[in-house]
């Protein structure tokens, strides 16, 4: 089991990995920059609401902040891949963006899973 310490590691360490100041994050939970210094720091709890607007904001399950690193959600392996091409989509432009979404759609037109075509729904940029 890990130590609220540890959890709290994990989340400074993703936010500094995603490039984001701790007042982006408070933009994004809707609180005052010093209230989530001092979460972060553990000196207030986070609440539950909170951890899973976390969780969305720095796009990982919510298990990669409270399982030990031996159980960490499947979205952490993949030798590197996937943090590979999501570090390539945030350096796009929305124009490139855009059109990597339209060639993925392009590519997956014929796959039938219901998750597969959720997903392409879900990618719009507005």
């Amino acid at each position: 089991m890990l130590s609220t310490k540890e959890i709290l590691k994990r989340l400074r360490t993703l936010r500094e990995e995603r490039y984001l100041k701790q007042e982006d994050l408070a933009r994004r939970l809707g609180i005052d920059r010093t209230t989530y210094i001092r979460k972060e720091k553990g000196m207030i709890p986070i609440t539950t609401d909170e951890w899973l607007r976390l969780a969305r904001v720095l796009e990982k399950d919510l298990s990669h902040f409270f399982l030990a690193d031996s159980r960490l959600s499947f979205r952490d392996a993949g030798g590197g891949k996937e943090k590979a091409l999501l570090e390539l989509y945030r350096s796009l432009s929305v124009e490139e963006k855009e059109d990597l979404i339209a060639c993925l759609r392009l590519l997956l037109k014929g796959v039938k899973r219901k998750k597969v075509r959720a997903t392409l729904g879900m990618l719009t940029l507005a």
